[in-house]
C-alpha cells in the first residue's frame, strides 16, 4: 500500500529566492528588447537610411536599380550577405550627373536564383551582361564597392581598363592569402569565425536559413540592432553556393593584387577608403599600397566601422562625386599612412 506524503510547505527563504529569480528573469526579458530598441534608434546607419530611388528591372542575370542621367556610369556594388539596397536615398544625388546602376550581385538579393557558379569570373560576367542589357557597356564607368564588392570592383575594372574612369572601395577585405583571410575573420570573434567561413557550421546555418528564410530574416534583425530592418532582413537572401563561391574567390583570394597592379600600370584612379574602427581591412595595408602605387589614394574615416556606406552615406557620396569628377585634383594620400601589420594578420 502506498502512502501519500503530505507536501511540505514552501519555506519563506525558498519562496523569496524563487520570487527574486522570477523577477530577475522577467526584468532580463523586458530589458533585452529595450536595449535593442535604444541601440537601433541611436545607430547612425539607421538614422540616415531611407530606400533609394530609381527604376527596378531585370538586366541580364541581375536585378538592378537604375537612375540618373549623364555620359558617365557609376556602378555601386554591395558586400557579401547584402543587396543593392545598401545604397539608399543619400546616393540618389549621384544621378544628377551620371547614370547610376545598383545591382543585386549574382546569387544575392533579388538575383539569388542562379543555377551556375558565383565565383569571381561569374560575377564579372554577370555585371558585363547587365550593363550590356542596359546599353551601358561602352560608357566611361566609375565602379564603387563595399566590402566584398570593393574587391569585385577592382577585379571588374582590371578587365575593362579602357572604360574605367576610377575605382573606389569602402572597407575592402584586401587579403593576400586564404590563411590571412581566415586569421582576420577569426580575430573578429569565435562566432564570426564560425559563421564567416565555409565549414560545416556555416553550411548548416545557411541550409537552415534557406529552409526558414522568413524566420531567419527576423533573427537577423534581432542580431543586428545597428542595421536598418530592411537591410538586415534582406541579408538572408542568398544560397550556400553563392555565399561560399563568393567568399572563396573574392574574399579569400588574392586576385585583387595583380588586378590593382594592372590598373596602376594604366594610371587608373583607385581610392581605398575605410573606417578607423573597421576590423575587416588589414591594418596599414591600404596606406602602404597608396605609397607604393602612384594612382592609388588612401582615405580614412576617423570613427566609422564596417557599416561606413550606411553610417555616413554623405561622406561616401562626396568621395564618389570627387573621384568621378574629371576636374578632381588627384592629390596625395589623406589619412594615416601607418605600417602594414606583421603580427600574423597580414
Amino acid at each position: 500500500m502506498t502512502h501519500a506524503h503530505p507536501s511540505r510547505p514552501e519555506l519563506p527563504v525558498a519562496r523569496g529566492l524563487n520570487q527574486r529569480l522570477g523577477w530577475s528573469l522577467t526584468a532580463a526579458a523586458l530589458a533585452l528588447p529595450g536595449w535593442w530598441w535604444l541601440r537601433h534608434q541611436r545607430s547612425a546607419a539607421v538614422r540616415f537610411f531611407a530606400p533609394g530611388a530609381g527604376d527596378v528591372m531585370r538586366a541580364g542575370p541581375l536585378r538592378v536599380r537604375v537612375f540618373g542621367t549623364g555620359e558617365t556610369v557609376i556602378l555601386l556594388l554591395h558586400g557579401i550577405i547584402a543587396s543593392g539596397d545598401t545604397f539608399g536615398a543619400t546616393y540618389d544625388d549621384l544621378g544628377r550627373s551620371a547614370r547610376v546602376v545598383v545591382p543585386d550581385l549574382l546569387g544575392f538579393g533579388a538575383s539569388m536564383d542562379t543555377a551556375g557558379p558565383c565565383d569571381a569570373a561569374a560575377h564579372v560576367a554577370a555585371l558585363d551582361a547587365a550593363l550590356g542589357a542596359l546599353d551601358l557597356d561602352q560608357q566611361p564607368t566609375t565602379v564603387v564597392g563595399h566590402s566584398m564588392g570593393g574587391v569585385l570592383a577592382i577585379r571588374w575594372a582590371a578587365t575593362h581598363p579602357d572604360r574605367t574612369r576610377a575605382v573606389l572601395t569602402f572597407g575592402a577585405p584586401l587579403y593576400r592569402t586564404r590563411d590571412e583571410a581566415d586569421q582576420r575573420m577569426g580575430a573578429m570573434g569565435p562566432m564570426a569565425a564560425l559563421l564567416a567561413g565555409t565549414g560545416r557550421v556555416a553550411e548548416a546555418v545557411c541550409a537552415w536559413t534557406c529552409r526558414h528564410r522568413g524566420i531567419a530574416s527576423w533573427l537577423a534583425v534581432g542580431s543586428a540592432p545597428d542595421v536598418p530592418v530592411s537591410i538586415a532582413r534582406g541579408g538572408v537572401n542568398h544560397t550556400w553556393a553563392s555565399y561560399s563561391d563568393s567568399l572563396d574567390s573574392l574574399v579569400r583570394d588574392g586576385g585583387w593584387a595583380p588586378a590593382l597592379e594592372t590598373l596602376a600600370e594604366r594610371g587608373t584612379r583607385v581610392v581605398i577608403a575605410e573606417g578607423a574602427r573597421d576590423p575587416v581591412p588589414v591594418p596599414g595595408r591600404a596606406g602602404l599600397l597608396a605609397r607604393q602605387l602612384a594612382s592609388v589614394r588612401y582615405e580614412i574615416h576617423e570613427y566609422a566601422d564596417h557599416l561606413l556606406p550606411l553610417s555616413d552615406p554623405g561622406w561616401c557620396r562626396a568621395l564618389i562625386e570627387q573621384v568621378t569628377s574629371p576636374d578632381d585634383d588627384w592629390g596625395p594620400t589623406r589619412g594615416e599612412e601607418g605600417t602594414e601589420a606583421t603580427n600574423g594578420t597580414s
